[in-house]
């Protein structure tokens, strides 16, 4: 048996924290032991043959990987953490093919670790067998180091049609996935630039970059910053000591082991010794191995190479090992080091491409193989046009179809809501601004670049505007960075759910002061224990914002806040919730304020002349009130009434994508705003073609 295992003690580098991420990362080895580090150059492209070598050389690779991990460690991946911390009261479908997949075996692992909530992770084509009810209880997780191959494309879009709330991960700035998810909203994309250029034809330091990222956005800063120099030192001890081992005896067999860490080598080590056609490998846990698996090992006709995943010391892999019959041909033991599971199941991966190294051995560059042309055109295939299914219905759609209701009355009641908004003469937009104007991820980047010049275009025609929403103060300085100064007294403002309402033009506003009654219900939510410690309460003006509040909190939450509610007789009192939030409002406070407000200073028929949009329009949603009367346009959730607002767009658009979609629609001059015929036309034909394929 060779048991190989890397130097886990901790090095003593100067470390210390950039705004960014991690730096000052240093291996404590000496220097004749490490490689040399250098990037390979970008391989050349040659013509296509029928079979040919691409990528890079696999020892290049490996040598890169130091640098690689640093440059991970410095990214900034606090849109990942919004993201996920978003839905961590969700499970994670992570998608992902090739070496991809290992990265969502892993954000997979870190989700139930973190968030409690069963995730998996799953290749693009089991995408289309997702359910479609399936949105209400997960999000989406895509990984593509170049976003660009067909079948990521086609995971994104079938997302999205199910309605699945989506983020991802790509190595590339510039991608036909960053393309599409701009383009429709499927999904709320972190995107760097691997400075590398490119994997050869394993997924090596794409795949450690990606996972170093992922480890960072569910992992707390000091563990990783403590534990990412051992985790580099490892790396370079364990594969110096395999070097020195000489040649790995290796058969075309592989029995792959490991225990409560090494999942995610044994998933990579299998698939990179099956892409490199150097063997056929099994994969197993060491107890699910005990149940039956082991009779193979006992008719063997040809030797049998085991690999062993485990945490050094660990008393299970051990005995199971030692129970093999000596027969079975060569064992290697990796001991992975005694670090947190996260970091250790990156070990594991690490572990896997050396010993993919030693297996294709000196005459063998798993990194540049001849590629068949058949392979290639395999790869090539789109799945989107050969995989035979019916595309789900839109739900927002079929939330209003009652029960029992044929779709002919359906469609009826949808089109006598396209002709209310045809006919419209709108001379005021209300509109909500996270998740409508703002993607809720991106938050911190304020309005939608795209949007910003539509709001100008019917500004400067003379519609008025006015934002009716949760956020303070701050949002004034969003939007006059965003919009032009000569359209400011045409916006008006509605802060802390419409409590404190002023125009945009008023750089001088001041918020008033928070209404005393929501801080006595914030002290009486922490005495009862009905608020966790971990959520800070923020009281103003007429609005208590509570954040942080997962799906099974919130239901308790509220419960407890109509209790108190009801003890002290406020009438007026609300609560919503939207995302990881709960937000309650007074007797004073609302959104339908800022219309009412609005309206009596303009003049305005607030049921004719005004055009609503918002993302949370059913029944608790945050915008339910200012959606349910009047003429009102989701780019998410709807109400069942069929004469409240609807959700008329096409199938792949949602979010701000959707609302850039309404704006684009609206012809304005004179201070009126119209819906265009194409708009009528294209949403009626949305209404049939959903009720066709539902």
């Amino acid at each position: 048996m060779l048991a190989v295992q890397g130097d886990g003690q901790q090095p003593s580098p100067s470390q210390r924290k950039t705004a960014s991420g991690i730096s000052g990362v240093r291996c404590d080895v000496p220097a004749s032991n490490a490689p040399p580090l250098r990037v390979a150059a970008p391989a050349h492209k040659l013509e296509l043959q029928s079979t040919r070598h691409m990528g890079k050389r696999f020892i290049d690779e490996l040598q890169q990987l130091p640098t690689t991990m640093q440059w991970a460690a410095e990214q900034d991946v606090a849109l990942l953490r919004r993201a996920v911390q978003l839905y961590g009261d969700r499970g994670l479908l992570a998608v992902g093919s090739g070496g991809s997949f290992t990265a969502a075996a892993y954000a997979a692992d870190q989700h139930f670790r973190w968030y409690g909530r069963p995730s998996q992770a799953i290749t693009p084509l089991e995408v289309f067998q997702v359910p479609t009810n399936a949105a209400a209880n997960a999000a989406g997780l895509l990984l593509s180091a170049e976003g660009k191959n067909y079948d990521i494309l086609a995971a994104a879009k079938q997302l999205r049609l199910r309605a699945c709330p989506t983020i991802g991960l790509t190595l590339r700035s510039t991608s036909p996935l960053v393309e599409l998810t701009d383009e429709t909203g499927a999904a709320s994309l972190a995107a760097y630039d691997m400075p590398w250029g490119k994997d050869g034809y394993l997924a090596t330091n794409s795949l450690i970059a990606t996972l170093i990222l992922l480890w960072r956005t569910y992992e707390a800063d000091a563990t990783v910053e403590a534990e990412l120099p051992l985790l580099v030192n490892w790396f370079l001890q364990f594969n110096r000591r395999l070097e020195e081992t000489g040649s790995l005896k290796r058969s075309k067999r592989a029995l792959i082991l490991y225990g409560t860490v090494g999942r995610i080598g044994a998933i990579d080590l299998e698939s990179k010794l099956a892409e490199g056609a150097l063997a056929f490998g099994q994969v197993c846990n060491f107890r699910q191995f005990a149940h039956g698996r082991h009779l193979q090992l006992s008719r063997l006709s040809e030797p049998v190479t085991v690999v062993s995943l485990s945490t050094e010391g660990d008393p299970l892999a051990a005995e199971t090992i030692r129970l093999l019959p000596t027969e079975v041909g060569p064992v290697l033991n990796v001991a992975l080091p005694r670090i947190s599971d996260a970091g250790a199941e990156i070990a594991g991966v690490l572990a896997a491409m050396v010993i993919t190294r030693a297996w294709a051995g000196e005459y063998i560059d798993p990194g540049q193989p001849a590629v068949p042309q058949f392979g290639r055109d395999l790869h090539a295939l789109d799945v989107s046009t050969l995989v035979p299914h019916a595309l789900p219905p839109t739900p927002t759609m079929l939330r209003k179809q009652v029960s029992g209701d044929p779709p002919e009355m359906l469609i009826q009641n949808a089109r006598r809501y396209i002709e209310r908004l045809r006919s419209a003469r709108l001379r005021l937009l209300v509109c909500d601004f996270d998740g409508t104007f703002c993607d809720t991820v991106k938050r911190f980047e304020g309005l939608d670049s795209k949007i910003a010049p539509e709001l100008t275009r019917l500004a400067r025609s003379g519609v008025h505007l006015a934002f009716a929403t949760g956020r303070g103060l701050k949002l004034r300085k969003v939007l006059q960075d965003k919009l032009p100064a000569d359209i400011w007294p045409m916006v008006t403002m509605g802060c802390y759910s419409g409590s404190f309402i002023f125009s945009l033009a008023d750089i001088h506003a001041a918020a008033p002061p928070a209404d005393p009654r929501l801080s006595d219900l914030a002290q009486w939510l922490s005495n009862t224990r009905a608020l966790s410690t971990h959520v800070d309460p923020c009281a103003d003006a007429g609005q208590l914002s509570l954040r942080g509040i997962s799906s099974n909190e919130k239901v308790q939450l509220i419960a407890a806040i109509n209790e108190w509610v009801a003890q002290h007789g406020y009438e007026g009192w609300r609560a919503f919730s939207s995302g990881h939030s709960v937000d309650v409002v007074t007797e004073r406070s609302g959104k339908l304020l800022v219309v009412q407000d609005a309206c009596h200073r303009l003049g305005l028929d607030p049921l004719t002349q005004v055009l609503r949009v918002g993302d949370g329009g059913d029944f608790g949603g945050n915008d339910y009130e200012l959606l349910s009367e009047g003429l009102a346009l989701s780019v998410d959730a709807v109400p069942p009434g069929v004469e409240q607002c609807w959700n008329f767009l096409p199938r792949m658009l949602s979010g701000v994508r959707g609302t850039e979609y309404y704006l684009r629609h609206l012809e304005a001059a004179d201070g009126e705003a119209r819906f265009s015929i194409g708009f009528s036309e294209q949403a009626a034909a949305a209404v049939c073609d959903t009720l066709s394929r539902s």
